[in-house]
């Protein structure tokens, strides 16, 4: 503001306002004056004061509504930015990103084993393991000249670019005077044209420029070229990170989910169903990329359909800290990520590296599918020390099981197909002329009936006769093991062969199957039972190297049924379908369901559907425990085989049925009292035990049993003292008056 005073006035001092002027240039005189206003000093820095307070405070509302305005966009963009990424276009954005940043973290693990030599430091370490020390020292050796050709090939990379570079002005330099000389000459006479040296000088300068152009531009734009190199590297980087798969990508991003119906076998489908079985270290290096990483070479067969089109398999190398016995103990879970069941899903280590694991999976409902015909059906022999088919393998081959020197137990619910194996077993061993086989069936069934013409002793039904029937063959059969050791010593060997078997009958091999066996075991008093699993394990152990094959079989695996010593012996074990994991390990061995030996998930037939029947899980019928699928032989066939072995030995035979053990109480006293003196009841008793050990009734007798007994006979000892004293000679004259009436005929004596 400014003030005008007259002439004659007292001048005022005049103070300027803030105005954009030049320093030192007057006011214009013509600056129209709007109003003015005489101030003191004081008055106007107060009002300056005044006003600056005001701006200030202006100032201040600006910046809370800056930051007010700010909050709120923050906020609004956080929204926003959440319901982007959370949107399909967001999604999108976050998977190739993510795609992105594993591609880099892939590279870098790449260029840090290629120069950290990862290959050749794994490998030395394995052969140290291994005590191979001459491999070790050439590894290292190798590592260390490594090291030295990475920098001779920089010196020489070097020196090889110089060496071009210097041969390169050399020859600029010879073509530059060739050109200025040939100008020259061709400037007198135009020989070549109407050009001459300075037409190349004009041409080399136009060159130059152009040059030094394209050069500059490059400079002033060298974000281009950055940025073009980013894209390129980028996109690499991208590249490299979808080729891990998947799995890479937090579930939530992963196009595939966690759907499991049918899954083809790939390889981001198997290393997905790898990453979800909670295995912790195989987890971790999945999420980094493994094993589609450069530096991984995890893939030895990657997935492919297996020959018959009904399976798939793949064979892969676990990263350190996951074993091939960690993904087969979650091998359920690991069946329920691939869209299969456990039963149709096969993880074993690798023959010839353990570090491997092979992958087999069958398609759905192959287990269920019919069996191929039993291969011996019309035509053919077995050999006992081959071994016999039984059934097939999931991969689709024959299972032919060793039978010389081993023993069997089979177990399963009703219609899980138990006897259908063995019925497969046995016709097996009604193909070779030299078996002999005995059948116990503590059950009335028609399942054995069909191969009566080839056994040696059939027997069936549930009756305590019956079982002590099968107990006295047994031990029987325990008292021939001494006579059999006698032919091998006749014969100078060690064992029994077939040479030997064909020309010694007592050496024959025989196969004995009781099956139903619970009835056999389970016996009321426990130290009966004792004594017979006693009596059965040293029979069991002893038997198989004379050639005596036993074969136990239940649809109630128990400790009762099945003695854990008994288990403990056994070679060959197959369990069908079954209830609880603890049945199941009785059969197939401690912890066999957690090791992922199981027959759990197996079904029994039902009134509608086969479902698993003849499909058991096995264990020393194949190198590994592994499902068998049993050879299905109706009783027809099972007939015609039967035929074709009894002309092998010649002839059909009616095969016994041997009776319980029968002794005469009369004449077994005779034999014990010697002497004219009474004996008392009760020595009597222990007398009759000691002569007839295994003799069921004498067991069991008592003394008021016997005296009962004696009463029946018409001698009735009296009882002094309660000792009831037998008389020797009534006993020998009553035994004399049998004799005789048996001499005269009398078939009631």
């Amino acid at each position: 503001m400014t003030t005008n005073q007259e002439p004659e006035a007292d001048l005022a001092r005049v103070h300027y306002l803030p105005t954009r002027r030049a320093e030192g240039s007057p006011v214009e005189a013509d600056t129209e004056v709007i109003e003015g206003e005489i101030v003191t000093d004081a008055e106007y820095r107060a009002r300056q004061r005044q006003l600056a307070i005001e701006r200030y405070r202006g100032y201040r509302n600006d910046i809370v509504t800056v930051g007010r305005g700010t909050r709120t966009m923050v906020r609004w963009t956080v929204q926003k930015g959440r319901e982007c990424a959370d949107s399909p276009i967001g999604k999108f954005a976050r998977r190739h990103v993510t795609y992105f940043a594993k591609g880099v973290e892939a590279e870098r693990q790449r260029k840090k084993a290629e120069h950290g030599q990862a290959d050749a430091r794994a490998a030395r370490a394995r052969a140290l393991d291994q005590g191979d020390l001459e491999l070790a020292a050439r590894l290292n050796e190798q590592i260390q000249q490594a090291r030295h050709t990475r920098v001779d090939t920089l010196t020489k990379w070097v020196e090889l670019h110089w060496s071009a570079g210097k041969k390169a002005a050399l020859a600029l330099v010879i073509a530059l005077g060739v050109a200025l000389v040939a100008g020259v000459i061709n400037g007198f006479g135009h020989w070549l044209g109407p050009w001459n040296a300075s037409d190349v000088l004009h041409t080399l300068g136009a060159i130059v420029t152009t040059t030094g152009t394209i050069v500059g531009w490059s400079v002033a734009h060298w974000w281009a070229f950055l940025l073009a190199g980013l894209g390129v590297w980028g996109s690499r980087r991208w590249k490299d990170g979808q080729k891990l798969g998947e799995q890479v990508l937090p579930a939530h991003l992963r196009q595939t989910g966690k759907r499991v119906a049918y899954v083809e076998l790939t390889e981001n489908a198997l290393v997905a169903a790898l990453a979800n079985i909670g295995v912790a270290r195989l987890s971790a290096a999945i999420k980094e990329g493994w094993p589609n990483r450069d530096t991984d070479h995890a893939w030895v067969r990657p997935p492919m359909m297996a020959e018959g089109g009904k399976a798939y398999t793949a064979k892969l190398r676990l990263p350190m800290g996951a074993g091939v016995k960690d993904v087969a103990r979650a091998k359920d879970l690991l069946a329920h990520n691939l869209g299969c069941r456990p039963q149709e899903l096969f993880v074993d280590p690798d023959e010839d590296d353990p570090t491997v694991m092979d992958l087999y999976r069958l398609e759905p409902g192959v287990l269920r599918e019919p069996v191929d015909p039993y291969p011996l059906l019309t035509e053919g022999t077995t050999d006992f020390f081959s071994g016999f088919p039984v059934g097939m393998s999931p991969r689709g081959t024959v299972v032919e099981t060793t039978v010389w020197e081993r023993n069997f137990v089979f177990a399963g619910r009703m219609g899980s197909g138990k006897s259908t194996m063995i019925k497969a077993l046995l016709a097996g061993a009604a193909l070779d002329p030299l078996v002999d086989i005995d059948v116990f069936v503590f059950a009335d069934n028609f399942d054995f009936d069909p191969l009566a013409p080839v056994l040696s002793t059939f027997l069936k039904g549930d009756s305590e006769a019956n079982v002590q029937a099968c107990l006295e063959h047994i031990k029987g059969l325990q008292a021939d093991l001494a006579v059999r050791g006698q032919l091998l010593v006749k014969h100078g060997i060690t064992e029994v062969n077939r040479e030997v078997a064909a020309k010694e009958p007592g050496l024959r091999p025989r196969i004995v199957v009781i099956e139903e066996c619970q009835a056999f075991f389970r016996q009321d008093d426990p130290q009966e039972r004792k004594q017979l699993v006693n009596l059965l394990v040293r029979f069991y152990s002893a038997a198989r190297k004379y050639g005596i094959v036993l074969v136990f079989a239940t649809p109630n695996p128990s400790d009762q049924s099945l003695p854990r010593d008994l288990m403990a012996v056994t070679s060959n074990k197959a369990c069908g379908a079954i209830d609880d994991k603890a049945r199941n390990n009785i059969v197939l061995g401690e912890k066999a369901h957690e090791n992922g030996i199981s027959a759990l998930g197996l079904k029994a037939k039902t009134k509608d559907k086969l479902n698993d029947c003849g499909t058991l899980m096995t264990s020393g019928f194949m190198d590994t425990p592994g499902v068998v699928r049993s050879f299905y032989l109706t009783p027809e066939d099972l007939a015609g085989i039967a035929a074709r072995g009894a002309e092998l030995r010649g002839g059909a035979t009616t095969p016994a049925a041997p009776a319980p053990e029968v002794r005469d109480l009369v004449e077994d006293l005779t034999t014990v009292m010697v002497g004219d003196d009474p004996v008392n009841a009760g020595d009597l008793v222990g007398a009759l035990r000691g002569l007839a050990p295994g003799y069921k009734p004498y067991r069991e007798l008592t003394k008021p049993k016997l005296v009962a007994a004696l009463a029946e006979l018409g001698i009735k000892p009296p009882s002094t003292g309660n000792l009831y004293p037998v008389d020797p000679v009534t006993v020998r004259q009553l035994h004399a008056g049998r004799v005789a009436q048996l001499e005269q005929g009398d078939p009631t004596a």
